[in-house]
């Protein structure tokens, strides 16, 4: 039995470095399918007959309810709001969302699963839509915090790109810098 946590450790290894290792798939054609469980950063999706729930990289909505309780207290201190108030930005990041993606995206993806005790199995990708990047919107318009996961040599230079657009978020008063 004392092996067990090592042999648990080395299994998580492979199943992470296989998912680092797969190279980038782009997925033309995506439709948003309706469900419960969508919100602003992760949403089930159609493609070519398949269905799957996709998870942006870098941006990180506030939850749409308080199921989660720890999630909405640190989104709402991110933004200085109440809990209350960083629900009722998450439902303007979903709106936001699923208006933006109604008539079709794309989804670049490596297949890297999202940890976090979900019942269902999210993949992370980056979402565009007409060649705009989902997180780079939803961070500009306030309804996103930058969190999440990295991708190789990217990170550095995404992550600068999406705290510029934050703070024009910030001084504009867009979103959740605008509730007071």
């Amino acid at each position: 039995m004392r092996w067990l946590p090592v042999i648990l450790s080395l299994l998580w290894f492979a199943v992470f470095q296989s998912a680092e290792a797969k190279s980038w798939q782009t997925l033309k054609g995506c439709q948003l399918v309706a469900a419960s469980s969508n919100d602003g950063d992760s949403f089930r999706v159609s493609q070519d007959g398949q269905e799957f729930v996709v998870r942006i990289y870098y941006a990180d909505t506030p939850e749409v309810d308080g199921r989660f309780k720890d999630r909405i207290e640190a989104q709402a201190a991110y933004f200085g709001l109440t809990t209350d108030q960083a629900i009722q930005v998450g439902k303007m990041a979903r709106e936001y969302t699923q208006q933006r993606l109604k008539n079709g995206f794309t989804v670049d993806t490596r297949w890297q699963g999202v940890y976090g005790g979900d019942r269902v199995t999210r993949k992370y990708g980056k979402v565009s839509v007409k060649g705009r990047d989902l997180a780079e919107l939803l961070v500009s318009n306030g309804l996103a915090r930058i969190h999440g996961m990295g991708i190789g040599g990217q990170t550095n230079e995404e992550v600068a790109r999406l705290r510029e657009l934050e703070a024009k978020a910030k001084i504009q008063k867009r979103g959740a810098w605008g509730i007071r």
